[in-house]
């Protein structure tokens, strides 16, 4: 079991729109997430490196240039880049914002979210030992999302306070090799709703533990990261 720490730090890179490697990376999801977890410092050893260290990220996408938003438990190897990369890069330590979390005080949020709802599968359609087989997941829109990202906002210690803005974000895609089948290529797909607005804070613990452990499914390819702010900072 990973134990969570107190603390965490926010890492931007900005991509530069003249690299091979990064133009790579914005077309397949999986080459991202190899990117993102070949900045996870050498010395961390995990069965489970991207849980062990923390690792969440979002791609934050504009008209001229795209950002990458990465936050983990411990400091990023930015050297890891490849040359030419990224255009600029900063990081800064979210201990205090951490501590800040007190109920009742209203903060500015933003997340990537894979919104879904659980199909079950026909009740005859059985496995070889005759157990039901596991359900589908289908990606929801609209208010049905609104109404799960209420629910999971609830479950992270939050109250929202105004009208939620959900957009949908452009969808993820990109093959990796199956572990079960020498040869064999996965496609993964996915759909993405970006969820802004305003919430007060309920429950700080339940809020600390979702900014650092994130939110929903898929938070190994881009989805989950929470992002808050005092609502008086810009």
């Amino acid at each position: 079991m990973t134990t969570i720490p107190a603390t965490a730090y926010l890492t931007r890179v900005q991509l530069n729109p003249r690299s091979r490697e990064a133009a790579r990376d914005l077309t397949d999801v999986q080459n991202l997430h190899r990117r993102a977890m070949s900045l996870i410092p050498d010395q961390l050893g995990s069965a489970d490196t991207r849980q062990a260290a923390g690792l969440l990220y979002r791609l934050e996408r504009t008209p001229r240039a795209h950002t990458l938003l990465l936050q983990s438990y411990a400091p990023l190897d930015l050297d890891a880049l490849p040359v030419g990369y990224a255009l600029a890069t900063d990081d800064r330590d979210l201990t205090r914002l951490l501590h800040w979390l007190t109920p009742g005080r209203t903060v500015r949020y933003r997340i990537d979210a894979q919104p879904y709802r659980s199909l079950p599968s026909p009740v005859d359609d059985r496995d070889p030992e005759g157990h039901r087989k596991r359900g589908t997941k289908i990606h929801i829109f609209g208010d049905d999302a609104i109404t799960w990202w209420h629910r999971k906002a609830t479950q992270a210690g939050l109250t929202t306070t105004s009208g939620v803005l959900a957009t949908q974000q452009p969808d993820v895609t990109g093959w990796k090799d199956d572990p079960r089948e020498t040869g064999k290529r996965i496609h993964i797909y996915g759909k993405r709703t970006r969820f802004e607005g305003t919430a007060t804070i309920t429950d700080p613990d339940a809020l600390r533990t979702a900014i650092l452990q994130g939110v929903g499914r898929n938070r190994a390819y881009g989805a989950g990261l929470l992002s808050i702010a005092p609502l008086n900072h810009t």
